[in-house]
């Protein structure tokens, strides 16, 4: 294992921040997988899950079974970490800002596409090759361009050079409250059925744009846009896997989901021949792929105090009453509900909403009117 410290740009005089980078195996010896938590910093689980995922990659690694090359970098946020308010950890937005950290990242495809032009052949391998090799060369002309001048400009830039290469991007989150879900484009699937299945998600949701570049889509959408540009021209695979992977919710930071998650990522791993080893049989899934389209995102009609009747998980049908927002002063009591059917994978983490606040998101299994194209709070 090898370990680095990287320096982002000084925000103010006296003060520093730097990322933390541990490497397993050995750079081109075989595919390459990334790891990050904590993007929004107060999002812990992922925390805790690649603390026991890496005691699991060290041992391999003392017994040489690392056969490609792994990635983590275990808290993907040092300026989110800093950003407290009343006591209170703010690690989705930057304070000074307003942007959300999991957003806008470097969208490479047109450069992409131009750079690879009269370059790609028949051999689908040595398209990759070629593909991934232009990829590092245009987020380094991508870092000149930019020169950042501040540490979310740094930030965002250090951990895409990190990731822009990868066979497999893992960008581990949280919801409020929540069972295991992910996110993930739609051309990726069904090649990562087997991941859903592993980690038992109960909610996989596709779509190949959600909007404003999230940190996953970065890596999968380059991909996606150069099999559009040359059509049936040239064997290119799908050859990154990206996702952002919700590991319950926030206050599920706890070593009895902890180490079961770090064994089924590591089975993962094992399985896509990044870690020698049998990772025994396959999971049942849980679920199967749903689209992000399909999501009903409720809100509230006014303010007040909600109280859930369904907990996050359940399985529910469109028009069933899901809770109600309490108005104690007039005593106006407000049921809500779903347009569809399908499973309430996310709720509110509070209980005091503003009129038009998020309560819940119910995913059902075909695109609902109006939700095409709109990117979900929860990622």
């Amino acid at each position: 294992m090898q370990e680095e410290r990287i320096e982002l740009v000084r925000p103010q005089m006296g003060t520093s921040r730097a990322l933390t980078v541990r490497r397993y195996g050995k750079a081109g010896a075989g595919p390459k997988a990334y790891f990050q938590a904590a993007l929004h910093a107060d999002e812990l689980p992922g925390v805790i899950t690649l603390h026991h995922l890496e005691a699991l990659l060290k041992e391999a690694d003392a017994k040489g079974e690392i056969t490609g090359e792994i990635v983590v970098v275990p808290f993907a946020n040092p300026i989110g970490l800093t950003q407290y308010v009343d006591m209170k950890p703010l690690g989705r937005f930057e304070l000074r800002s307003g942007q959300n950290f999991n957003r806008h990242y470097p969208d490479l495809s047109p450069a992409l596409i131009a750079a690879v032009d009269g370059k790609l052949g028949q051999d689908a391998d040595a398209n990759v090759k070629l593909i991934r090799a232009e990829l590092r060369k245009l987020i380094a002309q991508h870092r000149k361009d930019v020169s950042p001048l501040t540490d979310l400009q740094d930030l965002r830039l250090t951990l895409a050079e990190l990731a822009i290469d990868a066979d497999y991007v893992l960008d581990l989150h949280c919801d409020w409250e929540a069972p295991m879900h992910l996110y993930i484009s739609d051309h990726n699937w069904p090649d990562a059925a087997d991941l859903s299945a592993q980690i038992g998600s109960e909610c996989s949701l596709i779509a190949e744009i959600s909007g404003d570049n999230p940190f996953d889509e970065a890596f999968s959408r380059p991909w996606v846009e150069l099999r559009r540009a040359y059509g049936d021209k040239f064997p290119i695979p799908m050859a990154t896997l990206a996702t952002t992977i919700e590991l319950r919710g926030d206050r599920d930071v706890y070593d009895e989901y902890a180490i079961p998650d770090a064994l089924n990522m590591f089975k993962f791993l094992q399985r896509r021949g990044l870690v020698a080893g049998d990772p025994g049989p396959l999971p049942e899934p849980k679920c199967d792929a749903t689209p992000l389209s399909g999501v009903d995102r409720v809100a509230a009609v006014h303010g007040g105090m909600v109280v859930f009747s369904v907990e996050a998980g359940a399985q529910v049908k469109a028009g069933q009453e899901l809770g109600y927002v309490l108005d104690c002063e007039t005593g106006q009591k407000t049921p809500f509900s779903s347009r569809t059917d399908g499973i309430l994978y996310s709720r509110l983490g509070i209980r005091l909403v503003v009129p038009g606040g998020y309560l819940c998101s119910v995913a059902g299994e075909k695109p609902l009117p109006g939700r095409e194209g709109q990117l979900l709070l929860s990622k």
